[in-house]
Formats: structure tokens, C-alpha cells, sequence
């Protein structure tokens, strides 16, 4: 009596929010749909693009009219492992209804459906026939390998997501004789190095020089000749303008002995990344023992060795040694990428600077990069080394995510409760493959050796050592783009904190409440089946879908039950990671 409270808000709303959806939720009814948008190959009297508007039932959003052409699969998307050495994408599988045949005119003859790869998929949900309510919840290509196929009733679409598009390889450039006549003949197609970051400090310690420079006029019997050495030896850094070279700093290393130019031998500096060396200077200096000055003469095989400060990024909003800055760039080079691809959080981490441990903008990086990568794997294992991720959010922007336990939610505004879970599909698992209690970190790549030159002290949790009956599980972390040792410990230390407090993910399908949540959100667990009881425990999405027969959202949830940090502690007995374990040094 009394109530006036919309018993069928599903009838009605024209806004996909979460009042709706608890509105919905009590009354057990929505009107959530699905619809996608398939780019298809044009016919003759058409102009690109063109689309297939299709949906798993006869329906309008807005104008527009979705045929019955489908059933949609669960959609899902990742932020894959934590500690992953490999890239995960999310993806999707079609099946189109071609029975009567309405599509023929736009499949090619035989195998070859080139005329489809490429083409863009937009599945999005929303409510009713509301077209200002949809969002879109996958967006991606059709691939290349498995893109496309078809049966005597319908055709299939492989999409990945947007990720997809941003994994160009780099660098993609390569000394040719076309650009360099005098090349010598072992260096034609082999890559120009691209440089980040300050290769000035931290460097090759006798040598005081790490990257090497190319001579690519040695084939010049003027310049390498047996009795004549009377032009200058042109020698590329990078593939990239550098923001500074340091003509005081050029190393020749020739077998075991090493010398230094006089700055008075260096010149025709382009752009920092070529320049000369005059041959016949007499000016250079020993850098090893027993070594004599004679005349310097250019010989196949002189290592050529300089000091750069490499390409400038400042225009991104930070120094050129800020690792955020350095990704968002490969990116902005290779793949395509402009500012408004970006979510805001790659500002927010890039200026981070408390705690100590999560300062990212005092973190310093360096990229020295001469054979060929994914760009956008790169770029997120660049990421990993300061436990940042980077994934596709519900926005389709390329949003940042932080394992930094100071960025941790310790009460989330969004509770998981039982109602709010499929039955029998509430399943807790250990994520047995990244616990680990014992580490030691690698860092400092120098290219001129072609290895990473330090190593931390191991470092270990005693108390996890001690719960797992006296047993060091032992892992060895390679930081190839970091050369501070403080900021490297206090990575190595952080992740050692998470790694031993026992990775604990749970899986689920949850009802539609959850269908505005995102990757990276974190979610409150207020659930009691059977004999599994989370009670206010904080946990962070890594996986989440969109399963259509009844709009359910599958999850993977990391559970912290067991990890403490800022504002969260557990009171269980056998803590063993967190923010407040003691990790000592052996």
C-alpha cells in the first residue's frame, strides 16, 4: 500500500544504469538485448562501409531494424595471468544464417574470403529498442587465419578485440644497400635499433658506453681500404631522432681493447642518430691496459660504441626516461594509436608519485630494441616490470590497471551477494602456478652484451617459507628496461608480497546486476554456499563475460580473503603475504 515504486522499470527506462539494473534484479524481469553490427564486403552498386545488422531475434534499435540471424555465444573478455609472459585476446565466433541463401552475392567462389578479413564487429547491449541505452561490450576484426568460413546454411566470423589491431611489429626498419651503398655485406636487412631513455648512466663500467652505433660505409675501399682510410666512417645509432648524443663519449672496442675519440674526431651530427668519425685522429684515449694510440683506421668488426639520451617523448607529459610515456609512444608510432584511444588512467599512473614503491613517475626506463617485437606485447611486459596492466575497457578505451596494493579498494561499493550468483557455479581455486615465496630480480639490459649486467640480493618471505613446511619456491624476475636497483628491489619486493599470500581466484556466473561492471573493478564477496563463506572480502575482476540465454556475466574474480593491504586485514590465521609481511634479504 503506499508503494509507487515501478513494478516493470524494464517497460519504461530508457537509461542502462545501475538503479535499473538493482530495480530489474528485485523484480527478476529486464528487457536487456543484444545486437551486432558486421562489416561486409560491399556489392558492386554499393560503397563501403556496409553492414549486416543482425541479433538473435527480430528487433529495433531505434530505427534500425536487427534481423534474426544468430545466436549469440558467451562474449568474454581478459586481462589474462598475473605474471604472464604472454598476451591474451579476447575473442568471439559468429554463426550467421544463410539459408535462403541472402548472402551469396557477397561470398567469393571456392577457400578464399580475403574480401572479409579485416572488416570490423560490434556486438552491443542495451535495452529494448532504445538505441541511447546501447553500449558496446565487444569490438574487434575478423582475423586473418580462421576469419571466416562458411557451410550449406550459414557462415562463421572469428573477431579479436581491438588489442588485436595495436600488436603492429617494431622496429620495422632495415639497413639496405639502396640507402647505404658502401654497406658491408653481413649488415643488408638487418634492423636499425629504436632507443628510449637515458643511455648515459648505469652503463657498460669500463667502457662507460652501451650502445652501439653501425658503421654503414665500411665497404668503401676509401673509408676500409688496405692502404687508404681517408674518408670519414658514417655510423646510425637509431632508427629514431635522440634527444641527445654525447660526442665526448664514442668508444672504439676492437677485440679486447677499447679507446675513446677525442670529441674533435666526431662530427655531421643528423638528428643524433648518425654521425662521422675521421679517420687517421690521434687524439684517442686507452681505456684498457696495454693499449697503444696509434692512428685511428676503420676495420670490419670495430664495435663503435656511444652515450645517447634516446628518442624524446616529453611531449607526452613526462621526462624521457618515464616508462608510461615510452609505451604510450610505441604505440602512438607503431600501432597507430592517437590521444583519444587512451582512458585517463594513463595520465593518473604516469604522474604517480607516492608511495615510493609505486612512484611511477620517478621510475626510470630505457628501451634499446633491435629485433622484431609485437608492439603491443612489448608494451605491456614494459608495464609488468612496474606491475601495471593495460587492457581494452567496456568503453573500448586503453585503460591501465594497477597491482600497486596502495591502489587496492578495501571496501568496494559493489557487493556479490548470494542471490547474485548462479547456482553451482561459485567455484574458489589457487592459482598454484604463481605462488611463490623466494626471488631474485635481473635487470639493466646493455645491448653491447647483449644481457642483463645486475642482479638483485634474493629476497624471501620467511613466513611463507615456514607455511609451506620450510619449502623456497623460488623464482628468478627479469626487469630487462630497469637499471635502478632501489626501484627494482622495491618491485621484486611488492611482488614477492603478493606472490606468497596464496593467489586465490574464484569463478562465477553472475546475474545481469553485474553487467555494468568492468575488467580491473573491484567487487565486495558477501557469499555463504554450502561450506564456503566470504564475508565483506574485496576482490578484483580479471575476467569478465556476457553470457546471452538469460544475460548472465561469467566472472574470474582474485579473491584477497587471504592478502592484507592498505585499509584491508583479513584476522585470519596463516597470513602470509600483503603489505605487512617482513621480507628480508638472505
Amino acid at each position: 500500500m503506499g508503494n509507487n515504486r515501478d513494478r516493470k522499470p524494464f517497460l519504461t527506462a530508457t537509461v542502462l544504469d545501475q538503479e535499473f539494473l538493482d530495480h530489474a534484479h528485485d523484480n527478476l524481469l529486464n528487457q536487456l538485448e543484444l545486437v551486432v553490427d558486421i562489416e561486409r564486403p560491399p556489392r558492386p552498386t554499393e560503397s563501403e562501409p556496409v553492414f549486416i545488422r543482425a541479433s538473435d531475434r527480430g528487433k529495433y534499435k531505434g530505427s534500425t531494424f536487427y534481423e534474426a540471424l544468430l545466436k549469440f555465444p558467451v562474449i568474454r573478455r581478459t586481462i589474462g595471468q598475473f605474471l604472464s609472459p604472454t598476451i591474451e585476446f579476447s575473442a568471439i565466433s559468429l554463426e550467421l544464417s544463410n539459408v535462403d541463401g541472402r548472402l551469396n552475392d557477397v561470398l567469393p567462389a571456392g577457400d578464399n574470403f580475403a574480401g572479409w578479413i579485416g572488416r570490423d564487429v560490434d556486438v552491443q547491449l542495451g535495452l529494448r529498442d532504445v538505441a541511447s541505452s546501447y553500449t558496446s561490450i565487444f569490438k574487434g576484426t575478423i582475423t586473418e587465419e580462421g576469419g571466416f568460413s562458411r557451410s550449406i546454411k550459414s557462415i562463421s566470423i572469428n573477431a579479436r578485440d581491438n588489442f588485436d589491431k595495436l600488436n603492429q611489429t617494431f622496429p620495422n626498419t632495415v639497413f639496405k644497400k639502396a640507402d647505404f651503398p658502401a654497406l658491408e655485406g653481413e649488415l643488408e636487412n638487418v634492423i636499425i635499433p629504436y632507443i628510449y631513455g637515458d643511455w648515459t648512466v648505469n652503463i657498460e663500467p669500463v667502457l662507460n658506453a652501451s650502445v652501439p652505433a653501425t658503421p654503414v660505409n665500411g665497404a668503401d675501399t676509401t673509408v676500409n681500404g688496405d692502404v687508404s682510410h681517408v674518408t670519414p666512417v658514417l655510423c646510425i645509432i637509431s632508427e629514431n631522432a635522440n634527444a641527445s648524443f654525447d660526442t665526448s663519449g664514442v668508444v672504439l672496442k676492437r677485440g679486447d681493447k677499447a679507446w675513446r675519440f677525442d670529441s674533435s674526431d666526431i662530427g655531421s651530427v643528423v638528428s643524433n642518430r648518425q654521425f662521422e668519425i675521421t679517420q687517421n685522429g690521434t687524439n684517442m684515449t686507452a681505456l684498457t691496459p696495454d693499449t697503444t694510440n696509434d692512428p685511428f683506421e676503420y676495420s670490419s668488426g670495430d664495435e663503435i660504441l656511444v652515450r645517447v639520451i634516446g628518442k624524446d617523448v616529453t611531449a607526452l607529459g613526462a621526462t624521457n626516461s618515464n616508462i608510461v610515456s615510452q609505451g604510450r609512444d610505441v604505440l602512438n608510432t607503431f600501432a597507430g594509436t592517437v590521444a583519444g584511444d587512451f582512458d585517463a588512467s594513463w595520465d593518473t599512473f604516469r604522474d604517480k608519485a607516492a608511495p615510493a614503491e609505486s612512484a611511477v613517475s620517478a621510475m626510470k626506463s630505457r628501451i634499446w630494441i633491435q629485433e622484431p617485437v609485437a608492439a603491443l606485447e612489448f608494451v605491456l611486459s614494459l608495464f609488468e616490470q612496474v606491475r601495471l596492466e593495460a587492457f581494452i575497457d567496456r568503453n573500448l578505451k586503453i585503460k591501465m590497471s594497477s597491482l600497486h596494493l596502495d591502489d587496492f579498494v578495501a571496501s568496494p561499493a559493489f557487493s556479490i551477494r548470494n542471490f547474485d550468483v548462479e547456482k553451482d557455479s561459485f567455484t574458489p581455486m589457487l592459482d598454484e602456478r604463481n605462488n611463490f615465496n623466494r626471488a631474485q630480480g635481473v635487470y639493466n639490459f646493455l645491448p653491447n652484451r647483449n644481457e642483463n649486467l645486475n642482479s638483485t640480493p634474493i629476497i624471501k618471505n620467511t613466513v611463507a617459507v615456514t607455511a609451506a613446511d620450510d619449502k623456497e619456491i623460488s623464482k628468478k624476475i627479469v626487469f630487462p628496461n630497469l637499471y635502478e636497483e632501489s626501484t627494482v628491489k622495491d618491485q621484486l619486493e611488492q611482488i614477492l608480497r603478493i606472490a606468497s599470500g596464496y593467489i586465490e581466484h574464484i569463478e562465477l556466473n553472475a546475474t545481469w546486476r553485474s553487467v555494468l561492471l568492468d575488467i580491473g573493478d573491484f567487487v565486495k564477496i558477501n557469499v555463504q554456499i554450502q561450506g564456503t563463506v566470504f564475508s565483506n572480502v574485496p576482490a578484483m575482476i580479471r575476467e569478465i563475460g556476457y553470457d546471452p540465454q538469460g544475460i548472465k556475466i561469467p566472472m574470474r574474480l582474485w579473491s584477497f580473503q587471504m592478502l592484507p593491504f592498505p585499509g584491508h586485514s583479513p584476522g585470519f590465521a596463516g597470513i602470509t603475504g600483503g603489505n605487512l609481511v617482513t621480507i628480508t634479504e638472505e
